[in-house]
């Protein structure tokens, strides 16, 4: 990942992040306010802005401001090149209830988002005045201000994701899985990927597959996507890289899969190299090599060359489970997070499920180590980042781990409300990455109101947390 100069960023791991983690587990307080209304027409966002202090680190509410507060123990101080920002968050959405997908990190520390917006009609609620359904993609710069938003209204989406450019590009896809969608630039179908401007304004977009599971992008302002085609024999992965202009650099199909194969987590090495993981049911077979067999399942991790062959690949044959994220580190080396049931081994130890795991592996898939993860009262799938020094944070549910490069845990701490005015508003993390320079940012959902009387509103968030 990219090092600002003069900013040592992995320094974060030495003390100063789990500071920063230490305060997300207390809070991010402070006032509530309204943003005005982005260009598109997005309701307005609850914002504790980035001026906010994190709690227990800045002045009282309603005190008035006095000096700086005093650094605590270890920590950084303003001559030693460590950033001078202020954790801040966004709470995202409106009546209706709203979840955030994913998320991505240029390098210039910006952050693109998008959330889905779904009408709070089920079982137990009724409608409100004013729900909507639609997407939301938006960009902030690491400083928590709005870059651009960008509304689409009435739209059924599945599973969007995001991803940006080196160049501050912004990557969208997802799947139009009931009729077709619009994004300034006609019909898009089935799975998706379109290519934003640094400023918000579409470029281009390609049907990619019948459905399109996973997205990154490469140095070049190009992108990886990891689809499928269904035919009447079965469903055949699809793994393709688009340049910059849209145009594929190389794109293959793989061999009919059997059913619960999900090879849906994908990266971009440094080296340029693509990397495919998941869930494999039965045999692959992919350029001369096979991995699986006939009766057994297992987890695989492949590794493709900057022209689409096979470079080599790794499987953990008869572990029940599946891989729900990857990130690639600053060596060759690649961080998965999944979930599995029964016994899962790797790097000298074994895990014993059900549960989630995060375990690291070296150049060339070598086996580095494995642990389980926690994932609290609201579990989600497990997502990981990693930073430029090849430390591991992972957030599972409302759980938060960290780990060094060689597999050791500095710390694990329950995540809390970024603003509740409740008693109790569950939180639920469902993305995560590293933002260069200052920590880590968080995507996912919110819960506040009377859940007992069924009153209960979601909503979308997006945080940033620096030391």
């Amino acid at each position: 990942m990219h090092r600002e100069s003069g900013v040592h960023t992995n320094r974060l791991w030495k003390g100063v992040l789990p500071t920063a983690l230490l305060a997300l587990a207390v809070g991010c307080g402070g006032t509530e306010m309204d943003t005005p209304g982005s260009e598109s027409g997005q309701p307005p966002v609850q914002t504790t802005g980035p001026e906010t202090p994190v709690p227990g680190t800045g002045p009282v509410a309603g005190a008035p401001e006095t000096s700086a507060p005093k650094p605590e123990k270890g920590a950084p101080t303003p001559g030693n090149s460590q950033p001078s920002s202020r954790s801040w968050f966004h709470r995202l959405g409106g009546p209706q209830d709203d979840l955030g997908t994913a998320l991505a990190v240029a390098h210039t520390g910006d952050i693109s988002m998008v959330w889905l917006s779904t009408p709070r009609e089920d079982g137990d609620r009724e409608s409100v005045p004013g729900q909507r359904r639609g997407l939301t993609v938006a960009k902030y710069g690491p400083d928590g201000k709005e870059r651009w938003t960008r509304d689409y209204s009435r739209m059924r989406v599945a599973s969007p994701l995001v991803e940006s450019s080196p160049t501050g590009e912004v990557f969208l896809t997802g799947n139009a899985f009931l009729y077709s969608l619009d994004f300034g630039l006609g019909e898009a179908n089935d799975g998706f990927l379109v290519k934003f401007s640094g400023s918000g304004e579409p470029l281009w977009q390609r049907r990619v597959g019948q459905k399109v599971y996973g997205l990154a992008a490469d140095g070049e302002g190009g992108a990886l996507v990891a689809a499928e085609e269904w035919t009447p024999e079965g469903h055949i992965p699809v793994l393709a890289h688009h340049d910059a202009q849209g145009a594929y650099r190389w794109t293959r199909q793989l061999d009919l899969v059997a059913d619960g194969t999900e090879l849906y987590a994908l990266g971009h090495l440094p080296s340029g190299r693509a990397l495919l993981a998941g869930r494999l049911v039965g045999p692959l077979r992919v350029d001369g090599r096979t991995f699986g067999a006939e009766g057994s399942q297992g987890l695989v991790l492949l590794a493709f060359d900057t022209d689409g062959r096979l470079a080599w690949g790794r499987e953990l044959r008869g572990v029940d489970g599946r891989v729900t994220g990857l990130k690639p580190g600053p060596d060759e080396s690649v961080a998965l997070v999944g979930e599995f049931r029964g016994t899962l081994s790797w790097g000298g130890r074994t895990l014993t499920g059900p549960g989630a795991f995060v375990l690291a592996a070296g150049p060339e898939g070598a086996e580095r180590w494995a642990q389980p993860l926690a994932c609290g009262e609201n579990p989600a799938s497990p997502v990981v980042a990693v930073d430029d020094a090849g430390g591991v944070v992972v957030a599972c549910g409302g759980v938060l781990s960290m780990y060094e490069p060689e597999g050791t845990q500095r710390d694990q701490l329950t995540l809390s409300p970024g603003e509740c005015p409740e008693s109790s508003c569950p939180v639920t993390s469902t993305a995560l990455g590293f933002v260069p320079g200052q920590g880590f940012t968080l995507a996912g959902y919110q819960r506040h109101g009377a859940r007992a009387e069924n009153a209960w509103d979601q909503e979308a968030f997006l945080r940033l947390l620096v030391p």
